[in-house]
Order: C-alpha cells, then structure tokens, then sequence
C-alpha cells in the first residue's frame, strides 16, 4: 500500500512538474515574457502543482477502484469455487467459457480441457445426437432441477440434476448451468428400495407362516373335540402337531420381538464377564424338544472356565438361531458340534457344527444378503422365514463381530461368530 501511494505521489508530482514547464515554455514562446520572473513563476507553479494534484488524485481512485473489482472478483471466484455443485457459462452453441473447481473436477477434466468441449462432449452419445447446433430457449430449466445423464471423460455415464437459465452477460447471451452429481443420492435411494422391498417381502413371510402354524392349532383341536372315536396313539400324534406348531409359533414371535427391539434401538448393550459355557448350556435347553423330535444331540464342547465379556440379550438370539438352524438341517439322530476357540488375534470364536444337508456355493453367496427371506424347507420338511439368520447376523454385527459360514452339499454346515474382546477392561 505504501509503495502504492508513493508511485501515486510521485506520478502526480511528475505531472505538475511537466505542466510548470510546459507553461513557462508557452510564456516564453508566445508571449515573449520571461519564464523565470516570479509572478510567471507563481502562475506555472500554481496551474501546475494544482493539475497535479488532482491528476494524482483521479489515479489514485481509479487504482482505489481497480483493487476493489479485483477483490471482489476473487472473492467471487473463491466462493464459486467452494461450491458443490459444478457451474458452468456456455454459449448459445453449448461451448463451455467458463467453470467452476467442482465443474471440471466432477467429470475427470482439467479446467483447461473443460474449456475445450462443448455440453454435447459431456452427455450420452444417444442424447447428444439429439442436442440442437443452437440451445433454444426453451431448454432452460428456470428455478427447477431436472434430472438427466451425464459422461465422464472415462466414458462414465452417472446420473446429475441441472438447472440452467439464459442470462445477458457483457451484450451476449450466455447459459448458466448447476450441474450437481447424485450418484450417492442415487445408491441411496436404490438401497432403501431394496431394504422396503426385503423388509415387505419378510413381513408377508412372517405373516403367512403365522397363519399357518395357528390354523394347524385350531384344525388339531377341532378335531380333538369333535371326533369321540380316536385311539389314544391319534390323540398323541394330533397334541404332538398343535404342540410342535404352537412352538414354531412360540419361536417365531420371540425372533420378531428380537428383531424389533433391535431395529428400533430399544435394546442397549451392556457387556459384562460371563461364563459362556454356562449360556450354551441356557440355549441348548431352549431348543431341546425340537432337537429331541429329531433325535439330535447338542454336544457342548466349550470349556467350563472359558468366560467371555459381551451381553447375554445380544449372545442369546444369536445362539438360539444358530442352534435352530443346525437342528432344522441334521438328519434324525445327528449330532450338532458347539464349540469356541482363541484365534490369533486373542479373539472367541464360537462355532455351531452340524451334520446335516449343507449348503451349494450359491446358497453361501446370499444367505445373510438382504432380500432373500425365504428359507429351504428343513430334513423334516420344517418352514422358516429366513428371520433367524438376518437377527444373527444383525445382533453380531451390533457386537462388533462378524459371522460367516462354511458348508458343502450332504457335508454339514458350520457357522462362525467372531467376538471382539476389550484389550483391557478396569486393569485386568
């Protein structure tokens, strides 16, 4: 600034000075008087140094005002170039004279490239035969976003809104455009579809299967209470049916009840120290009756002093489903393995070994993927919604663990339920 305002001084005191001469010489010439008396002098001295002066002073308000279009052009540009959104000026023909930052960066450019397309190089190639030589008016969006299609310089098609308007800049029409890429926006929409979709498509699931297992009961009892003429063994097989449907039942509502709490957050974790053979033995029984129709043993074959800090609300489902599982899929009189083991990294495993149908490597590669409810009837033609393996993997994942499987066809399955330990909790 200082530097600034002295070449400013300078320039003006250079001016008068060269209008003081200039004068003096005029007198001199013209007039024949003497440039050098002191009233020839005064008045040189005094038209000069006053033209000068204000000489000075214009540039210095003409640089006063320079600077300030400049820093608010650079503001402008900044703030500009923060935006999100890219931003463009063309010309009637859709050449592109200037952008943003966001603006060549959003489809793979340099500035320097953008500015050498056109808005047809940065569309579809079925949509830019389309595009008219001149952008008429009625392509301009006004206040609205519309979505369209969009290239990358890498060939990329991905989806963006644009508004654009016409605009009089310097005695020239222009187009201005905010292109905005929703790609993510996209994804996510796309993922809750599919997750309304699963979720719709298990709750029908759920809905029939209830339905069946209650119309088992009341068709069981009416018959129990109408026909007088059964044999004792009928009588047995028809309360072992209302039984068995009534546990499914039983079964199925506690997994909803699970999965609820979970998904709406009503369920807080509370780890704490406990012995985790002693939960195996919790569960086990739980599920005894349905492993006893079959004639399936549980083998517990977790060590009795192996504890493990995590929360018995989360750990129970967990188990309970995994046990269910296994049974639905052991043959008659089939064993089913439950054991734990210290990986590398100081972390349980807990494993649920069966001997019973396995699974196909198509099978593996969606059993825990959203959309897919249903489940394969189970040895003894047993119905399920697929609910018991997604509140697995929910209640693990919630754990900060992690759940996988390994199977072969007619080879048994085996699922893994890795549980992250704290390194050190109060010192120990």
């Amino acid at each position: 600034m200082k530097t600034k305002s002295k070449s400013v001084l300078f320039t003006g005191i250079t001016s008068g000075l060269s209008i003081i001469f200039l004068l003096s010489f005029l007198q001199f010439l013209f007039l024949k008087i003497n440039p050098f008396t002191v009233p020839s002098l005064a008045l040189s001295i005094v038209f000069g140094g006053t033209t000068g002066f204000f000489i000075a002073l214009l540039i210095n308000k003409n640089q006063k005002k320079t600077r300030s279009i400049q820093e608010s052009e650079i503001k402008f540009r900044t703030l500009i170039d923060l935006s999100l959104d890219g931003i463009y000026v063309e010309n009637e023909r859709g050449k592109i004279l200037d952008c943003n930052t966001m603006g060549h960066q959003m489809f793979g450019y340099t500035r320097e490239e953008m500015l050498q397309l056109t808005i047809k190089d940065l569309v579809p190639d079925e949509f830019a035969e389309l595009l008219p030589d001149v952008i008429p008016e009625d392509m301009e969006t006004g206040e609205v976003y519309v979505e369209r299609e969009n290239k990358k310089k890498d060939g990329t098609i991905f989806p963006t809104e644009i508004n654009s308007k016409f605009i009089n800049l310097n005695g020239n029409k222009r187009l201005i455009a905010y292109v905005r890429d929703i790609t993510e926006r996209k994804k996510a929409e796309n993922e809750l579809r599919e997750l309304i979709a699963s979720k719709n498509k298990l709750f029908s699931v759920i809905g029939h299967d209830l339905r069946s297992f209650y119309s088992n009961i009341v068709s069981f009892s009416d018959i129990l209470l109408t026909e007088s003429g059964l044999e004792k063994e009928q009588d047995q097989e028809f309360i072992s049916h209302i039984q068995q449907s009534a546990k499914q039942a039983d079964e199925l509502l506690q997994n909803i009840l699970d999965w609820a709490s979970l998904e709406t957050n009503h369920i807080t974790f509370t780890p704490v120290l406990i012995p985790l053979n002693k939960i195996i033995g919790e569960v086990s029984l739980h599920v005894s009756n349905r492993a006893g129709l079959k004639g399936v043993k549980i083998i517990n074959q977790v060590p009795d002093d192996l504890s493990i800090y995590t929360d018995k609300k989360f750990l129970h489902p967990i188990l309970r489903n995994l046990l269910a599982n296994a049974i639905k899929y052991s043959f008659k009189k089939g064993n089913i393995y439950v054991d734990c083991q210290i990986n590398e990294n100081g972390t349980p495993v807990i494993s649920v070994k069966d001997e019973g149908t396995g699974m196909s490597a198509e099978q593996l590669k969606s059993i825990f993927k959203e959309g897919t409810a249903e489940s394969l009837p189970g040895t003894g033609n047993e119905r399920g919604t697929g609910l018991g393996l997604k509140i697995c993997k929910d209640f693990t994942e919630k754990l900060k663990g992690k759940i996988y499987v390994k199977s072969a066809p007619k080879k048994g399955s085996t699922f893994y339920v890795e549980l992250p330990q704290p390194q050190k909790i109060n010192g120990e």
